[in-house]
Parts: structure tokens; C-alpha cells; sequence
């Protein structure tokens, strides 16, 4: 509305910056959750190719010592998964702590869109008032002018 300004518009924008920067940093940690999510399954087949290879290795003659290996491998992928497991609850704390500030910063850019709305009414009722007394002193002015001409 031409000549009405919000003293609060600037508060205004920053929070509303900070929603969009918390709702961003949310979508890097679950781009993160997915890729660790993605290496785990790689693990995991990696985990089943290890046991395909070790079966058909038994069936063809298998050494001694790749016979030894296959254990040492399987543990060693699996203490990687567990690391990433650990990696991806701590990243789903994050995730929910940042649901948590866009909460407050939701909550404090309604409140401040609320009192945006309510100074807005205040000011096309005062607005409104200031031209009806216009007009009501124009509407005077043309009786009175009226007047002295009858």
C-alpha cells in the first residue's frame, strides 16, 4: 500500500532469512544421511559378493590363506558400517535440533506477520478515517459556499 511502511519489516526479512538458511542446512544433513545410507548398502554388497566369492571358492579349492582372509574382511566391513550407523544417528540429532530452531523461527516470523497485518489494518483505518473527515469538510465547506449563494 503506497505510503504505508512496516517499522518491524526489516526484523521481518532477517527471520525470514533464517527460516530459508535452518531449511537449507536441514536438506545438507539429509543429503549426508542419504549418501552414508547409500555407502552402507555398498558395504552390505560388498558383504554379500565377499560371501559369493568365499562359496565359490570353496567349491573350486580355495587357499588357506584366502580361507583366513574372508573373516578379517567381513569384520572389517562391518565395523565400517557400525562407524557410519554412529554417524548417521548423530546426524539425525542435528536434523531434529534444526526442526527445532525452524520451529521457533516459523513461530517468530507468523507472530511478526500477524503484527504486520494488524498495523496494516490500523493504518487503512486510520487512512480511512483521515479521508471521510476530508470529504466531511469538503461536503462543509461546499454547503457553506452553497449556502451564501441561496
Amino acid at each position: 500500500m503506497k505510503g504505508y511502511k512496516f517499522k518491524l519489516a526489516a526484523l521481518l526479512k532477517i527471520r525470514k532469512i533464517k527460516e530459508e538458511q535452518c531449511k537449507m542446512a536441514i536438506g545438507r544433513l539429509q543429503v549426508l544421511i542419504t549418501r552414508w545410507r547409500n555407502e552402507i548398502a555398498m558395504h552390505n554388497e560388498g558383504i554379500d559378493q565377499a560371501y559369493e566369492a568365499q562359496e565359490h571358492g570353496l567349491e573350486g579349492g580355495l587357499s588357506g590363506q584366502e580361507a583366513r582372509f574372508h573373516p578379517f574382511f567381513l569384520e572389517g566391513k562391518k565395523a565400517h558400517i557400525s562407524r557410519i550407523e554412529k554417524e548417521i544417528e548423530i546426524l539425525e540429532e542435528q536434523v531434529q535440533q534444526k526442526y527445532e530452531e525452524l520451529k521457533t523461527f516459523r513461530a517468530d516470523v507468523k507472530l511478526i506477520d500477524e503484527m504486520k497485518e494488524k498495523d496494516m489494518k490500523a493504518y487503512k483505518k486510520n487512512l480511512e478515517k483521515k479521508m471521510f473527515n476530508d470529504i466531511e469538510e469538503a461536503n462543509q465547506n461546499w454547503r457553506m459556499i452553497m449556502g451564501d449563494n441561496k
